[in-house]
């Protein structure tokens, strides 16, 4: 992959939004591009010390979601994505500090209620769902795996039937259906209350 695919950051925009690989590609070449100076202006920023550097590029990568998601979303409208980025994170960054001001520690357990603490039942019943879904995802086969969770990530039809080497697009929205059908009948009767 080519940075200089895309020179502008309307280009950007303009490929993340499209979907699928396009997306996929953009996403990479933007924080290949710019995560370095966000990350070294969000380190001034916070008056950085080298005990700090996860902390700061973990802010730097969770703002780039979110920023992803605002301009898929249209939540974006003109700019410089890097400013964009870096006001993002700035903004998580103050949202941070004030959740972490109104924390009130205490050193007594018996005044811990708990509450923020998943117990380990529901750990073990979300994970006995997620392996269930699995397991029904394995039924339907590798190919209607590959295309279903391809057409959930916003590929088009297009690229899928590049990718997996169908004849045509036409071909891809029947398999695509036929998949999503098996699933569907898979599903019928499911009740996840373990």
């Amino acid at each position: 992959m080519n940075i200089a695919e895309y020179n502008t950051d309307s280009e950007y925009v303009a490929a993340l939004r499209t979907g699928g690989l396009s997306r996929d590609r953009a996403t990479d070449s933007l924080y290949r591009r710019d995560s370095k100076k966000a990350v070294s202006t969000l380190q001034r920023y916070v008056g950085y010390n080298s005990s700090q550097h996860d902390e700061v590029r973990d802010l730097a990568q969770d703002a780039f979601v979110v920023m992803v998601e605002k301009i898929c979303g249209k939540g974006y409208n003109d700019g410089s994505l890097l400013h964009f980025w870096i006001g993002i994170a700035k903004g998580l960054l103050r949202n941070k500090v004030k959740r972490d001001a109104r924390m009130n520690l205490t050193d007594d357990p018996m005044q811990f209620d708990g509450k923020d603490v998943e117990s380990p039942e529901s750990i073990m019943i979300s994970q006995q769902q997620r392996e269930f879904l699995d397991s029904k995802l394995d039924l339907i086969g590798e190919k209607c795996k590959r295309v279903l969770m391809m057409w959930a990530r916003g590929y088009s039809m297009r690229e899928i039937t590049l990718e997996l080497d169908f004849s045509s697009e036409t071909m891809t929205r029947k398999t695509k259906f036929k998949c999503k059908q098996k699933l569907i009948v898979l599903f019928e009767n499911v009740n996840f209350e373990f």
